[in-house]
């Protein structure tokens, strides 16, 4: 007949062995949720839209129309004002762009490229609250005054304005490197310009 010291010791063993068993099993799960977790988070991120070969080629031809002597990055579906597609580009300066290309293969606009920290602030993105950007004959106007007014100069957005004496501006890069918002007025006439600070 075994003691009772032997029997309280190997009842003691028992239960060590099977805690450490449901220990196991608990760190074990855990690590399961962490990589399903992870796993679940890739999948649920947004993919770039993948452009064919034939389509890609077109949007690269428009940028390099629009900004010439530019190198192409990247081509990409989609893009700010709902644009069909855009070029991310490097300029013949080594200044980083990027050009957006509407549905029938035409630029309509060269933006000057955000970083990844949104680095730029609104100036390198889209309009501000309550601004839209143009399209059609109206901007076609506001752009060629603003032309006329710096000769050279690179586009990167024109839009709407919240000012009644001037309703329209425009984003451009001088041929000098000033970033400037150019105000235009109803009867499109380039009214004042702010320089805006460069960005570090």
């Amino acid at each position: 007949m075994l003691s009772t010291t032997v029997i309280r010791k190997s009842a003691v063993t028992v239960a060590a062995l099977g805690a450490f068993g449901l220990g196991g099993s608990a760190i074990a799960g855990a690590a399961g949720d962490s990589t399903s977790s992870r796993s679940d988070s890739a999948e649920t991120r947004p993919a770039r839209d993948a452009l064919s070969s034939e389509v890609a080629a077109k949007v690269k031809a428009a940028a390099l129309a629009k900004v010439p002597g530019a190198t192409v990055v990247r081509v990409e579906g989609g893009g700010p004002y709902a644009t069909a597609y855009h070029a991310h580009i490097t300029t013949a300066d080594g200044t980083r762009k990027v050009v957006l290309v509407n549905e029938s293969f035409e630029a309509t606009a060269v933006q000057a490229e955000r970083g990844r920290g949104g680095r730029g602030g609104r100036h390198g993105g889209g309009p501000g609250a309550g601004e839209t950007a143009l399209s059609g004959e109206t901007k076609e106007k506001v752009e060629a005054a603003v032309l006329a007014e710096y000769a050279g100069a690179t586009i990167l957005r024109t839009e709407t304005n919240n000012d009644a004496a001037a309703p329209y501006e425009s984003h451009i890069q001088t041929t000098d490197g000033k970033e400037l918002e150019v105000l235009v007025s109803k009867d499109f006439a380039v009214v004042d310009a702010r320089e805006h600070p460069a960005r570090p």
